[in-house]
């Protein structure tokens, strides 16, 4: 039910996606999320930057995407006065973002990417990494960086029966 309406309200909406209980997103007609993906309870998505999630997406339990931020860098004005800065943010195909992930204004997580609980994601994350730690940073990878950068964009995973 909550995806036929969100079909109605975002940019785009792919098939076979589930959205569980909880899920906030402001500027949704700036969002658009793949087809097969899976959100989480309690997911917030500020969309006014733009957010583009890709395919076979899973989004744990309270994670949180930011495309705008306060602007901050006129120390002789307040912070409120000073508006907002939008960057886009991608999330490519095949990405898990494990549950109260935090993913930063600009950011692009590559395709293949595993982004551990508790994460701040305010960096690129290479594709097929696997991202985790206090800072972040890769502690592994799912498919080797070589064979990842060789992989075809059309390929897609195949369907979990």
């Amino acid at each position: 039910m909550r995806a036929r309406c969100l079909r109605y309200i975002l940019e785009s909406l792919g098939e076979n996606t589930l959205i569980q209980h909880g899920l906030r997103i402001t500027n949704p007609e700036k969002v658009s999320i793949g087809s097969n993906c899976n959100f989480g309870q309690g997911v917030f998505i500020t969309g006014g930057g733009g957010v583009r999630i890709g395919n076979w997406v899973g989004l744990g339990p309270d994670v949180k995407i930011w495309s705008v931020n306060h602007r901050f860098d006129d120390a002789d004005r307040p912070w409120l006065l000073q508006g907002w800065e939008a960057k886009e943010v991608v999330i490519e195909d095949d990405v898990w973002l494990a549950a109260n992930t935090f993913v930063m204004p600009g950011v692009t997580i590559g395709r293949g990417a595993i982004v551990s609980a508790l994460q701040c994601g305010g960096q690129i994350c290479a594709p097929y990494a696997i991202f985790a730690g206090n800072p972040g940073r890769v502690v592994g990878w799912r498919k080797d960086p070589d064979r990842a950068a060789q992989s075809s964009p059309a390929e897609s995973p195949a369907p979990i029966d």
